[in-house]
C-alpha cells in the first residue's frame, strides 16, 4: 500500500511539473469580403512595445506564434492598400490558443480575439503555418550570400513602406496662451509617418495657426527618429527635434478681455528643442526609461534649460507593479507619449498616433514674463505609483512632490493691480499668463479602471493636492501686489472619465467630468505613473469618421469641448467695483476636419 501511494503521488508530481507555461497565438488576415490575405506583415511587441517576432502571411491568410511564455502582447498588422490594423492587451493563456480574426479594410480595420484549448490536436494546416513561418522556423543551412540572388524584403528591404499621412485643419477657441498651444482661430496641421529602409521609423509632424492679431502667424514643425530593432547594445534612442514660432507675446496693458493692446512692436518668439528618449532592461522584470530634452528660447531675452527625466518599472507579476519617475525641468512629454498602458478603445485606432503627434507638436514652451526677463518654467517632480491588474479592471495609486519655479497661472478681468512685469500676453486670447513665482506642492490620486467591453472604458480618480485660493489680504494695498495673495493649501479633487467607441459608426467619445473644491485653484499634475488626469469641469472629445469612397484614405470630423460648465474661476475683489479672474481653464470650443490616408 505504501509503495502504491508513494508511485501516485509520484505521478501527480510529475503532472504538476507538466503543467504548460506557454501558449499559441494564431491568426488569420482577411479583407472585408472575407478573402484572406497572403504576405501581410503581422508584427509581435511585449508589453513594453519592443519589437520580439515578425512573420507574414501564409497563402490562405494565416500567420502563428508559438510557444509564447504567459503575458500580455500586442500585434500591428499592414498590408499595401490596406489601413494597418493594431491590438494591444493579448493575453497569452497557459495551454490555449489564442486565435485573431483580423479584418483588413480601406476604411476600418479591426481585430477580433477569442480563446480555444488546443485538442492533440492541432489541425494539419495550422502545424504547416508553424513549420512555415518565418518567426518559428528553424535555421537548416546557412549558405554564403550571393549578390546575384533575387533579393529578399529583409536583405534589400524597399526604401519607404508603411507610409501614412494625416491633414487636419481646425477652428475655434483655445489656441496660444489659453492652452499652451500654437494653433490659433485657425489651424492647419499635418502629419507623416514612413519606415525607412525597413526599420528606421521617421514622423514628421507640423502645425500652422493664423490669428486676428497683430504679428507672424504661429508655426511648429516637429521630427520623430526611431528605430525598431535591437542590437548589440540595445535598440538606439529615440530623437525628436521640433521648432516653434510665434508672435505677437507681450506685457499685458491693461484689463480688457481678448482687446489687450501690445506695447511697441511685436516681437517673434522662437524656440527650438531636441529630445533623446532610451530604454533598457538590465533584469527580467525591470525596465527603464530614460533621456534628456534640451531648449532654447529667444524673445527679447535668450532663456535656455535642460530637462532630465526617467521612469523605472518593476514588474511583480501578479502582485503588480511599481514604477517610479523623476523629471526635472519641462514637462515628461516623452514619458507620458510612451505610458504602457493605453485603454483598450483606442487600441484598435491606429491613426490615433497622429492626432496625438499633431497635438504633442502644437505646445508651446512655459514661458513667462518676471520682472519683465523672459523666464521657463521649471518643475522638479518625484512620483510614486503603484499598480495592479485584476481582470478588466485596474487599480492605481501614485503620489508625488514637485518644487516649481517661475510657475504660472491664467488671470483675466481688472489686471490693473497685479505687478504688469509679471504678466505676458498674446493679444487674442481671453486671459494673460501671470508669472506666480515659486511654490511647492504634493498630492495623490487613487484611480480605479473598468473596461467595461472592447470599446468601453470607465474610469474614476479621488485625490488630494496642493492649489491655490484667494487671500483677501493680498489685494487690499494699491501699491503694487505681491504673489502673496495665493495662500497654497491641499484640495480634494476627483475625476470620471468615459472613452467609447461606437460599432457601427466608428464614432469615438472621450468624456471627463473634473471636480475641485469650491474657491481653488489646483493645477493640473502630468501623472507619469498612470494614466489618470483631472481637468476641471465637463471636456468632451468626439471623432467621428467619414466615408471617402474612391481613396484609400478617411475623412474624420473632430470636436473638442474644453470645460463647457465654466469651472475653476475663482474671482478677486479688486475694491473698484471690478474684479479679476484666476482662470484654471478657459472655456473653449473648437472643432476641425482629419483627411487620414
Amino acid at each position: 500500500m505504501a509503495a502504491a501511494l508513494l508511485a501516485t503521488a509520484g505521478q501527480a508530481g510529475a503532472r504538476d511539473l507538466s503543467l504548460p507555461l506557454t501558449g499559441n497565438l494564431l491568426g488569420s488576415v482577411v479583407d472585408a469580403g472575407g478573402i484572406p490575405q497572403m504576405g501581410a506583415s503581422v508584427q509581435l511587441f511585449n508589453k513594453y512595445a519592443r519589437l520580439i517576432a515578425r512573420t507574414n502571411t501564409a497563402p490562405d491568410g494565416r500567420f502563428a506564434f508559438a510557444s509564447l511564455p504567459v503575458d500580455l502582447y500586442s500585434i500591428r498588422v499592414s498590408l499595401d492598400s490596406f489601413l494597418p490594423a493594431a491590438r494591444e492587451k493579448i493575453a497569452i493563456k497557459a495551454g490555449l490558443d489564442s486565435i485573431l480574426q483580423i479584418h483588413l479594410a480601406t476604411l476600418f480595420s479591426n481585430v477580433e480575439v477569442s480563446y480555444a484549448i488546443p485538442d492533440a490536436a492541432m489541425t494539419d494546416d495550422w502545424k504547416w503555418v508553424l513549420r512555415s513561418s518565418p518567426a518559428t522556423r528553424p535555421i537548416n543551412r546557412l549558405l554564403p550570400l550571393d549578390p546575384d540572388s533575387p533579393s529578399s524584403p529583409e536583405l534589400h528591404p524597399r526604401i519607404f513602406s508603411g507610409t501614412h499621412v494625416m491633414l487636419s485643419m481646425s477652428g475655434g477657441d483655445g489656441g496660444l496662451i489659453d492652452s499652451d498651444s500654437t494653433q490659433g482661430d485657425f489651424g492647419t496641421g499635418f502629419a507623416l509617418s514612413t519606415n525607412v529602409m525597413g526599420k528606421n521609423q521617421v514622423q514628421v509632424a507640423g502645425t500652422f495657426g493664423q490669428n486676428s492679431g497683430i504679428g507672424p502667424a504661429a508655426m511648429a514643425l516637429a521630427a520623430i527618429y526611431s528605430r525598431n530593432d535591437t542590437g548589440a547594445f540595445g535598440a538606439p534612442p529615440e530623437v525628436t527635434f521640433t521648432m516653434t514660432q510665434l508672435g505677437g507675446l507681450g506685457p499685458q496693458m491693461t484689463g480688457g478681455q481678448g482687446t489687450n493692446a501690445i506695447l511697441g512692436s511685436t516681437p517673434v518668439m522662437r524656440a527650438m528643442s531636441l529630445s533623446v528618449y532610451q530604454v533598457a532592461d538590465p533584469l527580467e522584470d525591470v525596465h527603464i526609461e530614460y533621456g534628456m530634452t534640451g531648449e532654447s528660447v529667444d524673445y527679447v531675452q535668450h532663456a535656455s534649460r535642460i530637462s532630465p527625466f526617467a521612469r523605472m518599472t518593476i514588474d511583480a507579476g501578479r502582485a503588480g507593479q511599481v514604477i517610479a519617475a523623476y523629471s526635472d525641468g519641462a514637462r515628461p512629454d516623452e514619458l507620458s507619449a510612451h505610458q504602457q498602458y493605453q485603454a483598450a478603445a483606442d487600441t484598435d485606432v491606429p491613426d490615433n498616433d497622429f492626432v496625438d503627434t499633431v497635438n504633442m507638436m502644437a505646445r508651446l514652451p512655459q514661458l513667462s514674463d518676471r520682472n519683465g526677463v523672459l523666464e521657463l518654467q521649471r518643475t522638479q517632480n518625484y512620483e510614486l505609483g503603484y499598480n495592479k491588474r485584476a481582470g478588466s479592471r485596474t487599480y492605481a495609486l501614485s503620489a508625488f512632490y514637485e518644487d516649481v519655479s517661475n510657475g504660472q497661472i491664467n488671470v483675466a478681468g481688472n489686471l490693473s493691480v497685479l505687478d504688469q512685469g509679471d504678466l505676458m500676453s498674446d493679444g487674442m486670447s481671453i486671459t494673460s499668463r501671470y508669472n506666480i513665482g515659486n511654490y511647492q506642492r504634493d498630492g495623490y490620486v487613487a484611480s480605479v479602471n473598468q473596461k467595461m467591453t472592447d470599446r468601453v472604458d470607465v474610469a474614476i480618480a479621488y485625490g488630494r493636492m496642493g492649489g491655490f485660493t484667494a487671500d483677501a489680504a493680498g489685494l487690499s494695498g494699491s501699491s503694487g501686489v505681491q504673489q502673496r495673495f495665493l495662500d497654497g493649501q491641499n484640495h480634494n479633487i476627483a475625476a470620471a472619465n468615459l472613452l467609447a467607441r461606437i460599432p457601427v459608426s466608428g464614432t469615438r467619445i472621450s468624456a471627463s467630468y473634473g471636480w475641485v473644491d469650491s474657491g481653488a485653484v489646483v493645477p493640473r499634475h502630468i501623472f507619469t505613473t498612470q494614466n489618470t488626469y483631472v481637468e476641471p469641469g465637463l471636456n468632451i472629445d468626439v471623432r467621428q469618421p467619414l466615408p471617402f469612397f474612391g481613396t484609400p484614405g478617411h475623412l474624420e470630423l473632430t470636436g473638442n469641448l474644453r470645460n463647457l460648465l465654466a469651472q475653476g474661476y475663482l474671482p478677486f475683489d479688486t475694491g473698484d467695483g471690478r474684479t479679476l479672474l484666476m482662470v484654471q481653464a478657459p472655456r473653449a470650443v473648437r472643432g476641425g476636419l482629419n483627411f487620414i490616408f
